[in-house]
């Protein structure tokens, strides 16, 4: 009995299954070596150079991608890198945005661009380093996933949805991403300093909108929560109509003017995982959670233990004062 033995190449190299052969047989073969990726009409080629010199051109995909954003997004303890993508595909064009992982896997292709796209047979791997490759210089950009407090260069600046404040006012070049109920946190420097004495009195005419007890520690926790470090949480607690979400909105105005009391920033609607990552998010700044309304039912259970949740991660990350406000 005779056997022979065939060793056969990885998938993203089409000929390798032949040449293995050839080889096994031992007839010479003509190896090749990839020269570069091009762009050819519709969609992406691989040039290679034989042995001999004679170049062969191979279809890797019939879309043209390339990366047109390298993106940092640093949230205060990782950094995670994401690709702005550019693709072209039968006569239109796509925008978004990928993790390197999943640009890396390769997976995003169908997903993204749908069953027109296509990779053909064993190119998989060449259609990832032939985007590359054609992407040419790729300009990076950091970007912060973060509210509050942050050193930039040598200076401290604190950031807020549209950007950062630092010592000297308003900075600029400072790109902030952050989740959508995070963006109404916009603060806007007072174009004059008859404005800024406006807005401090705007500020303490906080206090006479309730008893000294209720006001006092409430504007007191506005004017630390930028301090950064705090452990410490309010609970304003009440029946109903006695505005305690209206009060509780005209602190978190304090951060962005159009965070009202129709459109407060978080709720305990949201799973305990929610609101957690949104105050992790939120940092050095008032992060007013509305609505923890026990209706005296068996779900009040989970309602308590999201609220624990919520109150005990402000205690141990100390980034920043957390508020919920209660009907009972």
């Amino acid at each position: 009995m005779k056997f022979r033995f065939v060793l056969v190449g990885p998938d993203d190299d089409p000929d390798g299954a032949s040449r293995a052969q050839k080889g096994a047989a031992g007839a010479p073969h003509d190896r090749c070596r990839v020269v570069r990726y091009e762009k050819r009409g519709m969609g992406i080629v691989r040039v290679e150079q034989r042995e001999s010199g004679q170049l062969r051109t191979t279809a890797i995909a019939n879309f043209n991608a390339r990366i047109v954003r390298d993106i940092i997004l640093d949230d205060g303890e990782q950094q995670r890198r994401c690709f702005g993508m550019e693709v072209e595909l039968g006569g239109g064009k796509v925008v978004f945005a990928l993790s390197a992982a999943e640009f890396s896997r390769m997976g995003w292709v169908l997903i993204k661009l749908g069953p027109q796209a296509i990779i053909y047979p064993g190119q998989l791997q060449h259609a990832r380093a032939g985007i590359q490759y054609l992407s040419g210089s790729i300009p990076q950009e950091h970007i912060f996933a973060h509210l509050g407090w942050r050193k930039h260069g040598s200076h401290w600046v604190y950031l807020h949805a549209a950007g950062g404040i630092g010592a000297d006012g308003p900075l600029s070049g400072l790109e902030v991403e952050v989740p959508a109920a995070l963006q109404p946190y916009q603060v806007r420097s007072p174009k004059d300093p008859d404005e800024l004495v406006r807005a401090v009195r705007s500020s303490l005419a906080c206090l006479s909108n309730a008893p000294d007890r209720i006001t006092f520690p409430m504007l007191a926790a506005v004017y630390r929560t930028p301090f950064g470090g705090a452990d410490f949480s309010l609970f304003l607690a009440g029946r109903t109509g006695v505005f305690k979400t209206a009060l509780a909105a005209l602190c978190q105005q304090h951060f962005g003017a159009a965070m009202d009391s129709s459109r407060l920033p978080a709720n305990f609607a949201s799973t305990g995982n929610a609101l957690a990552e949104l105050a992790f998010h939120a940092k050095d700044a008032l992060l007013v959670v509305d609505d923890f309304a026990p209706t005296g039912r068996q779900g009040d259970g989970e309602l308590q233990q999201v609220a624990e949740r919520l109150f005990r991660a402000a205690a141990t990350s100390r980034d920043g004062a957390a508020w919920a406000e209660t009907d009972g």
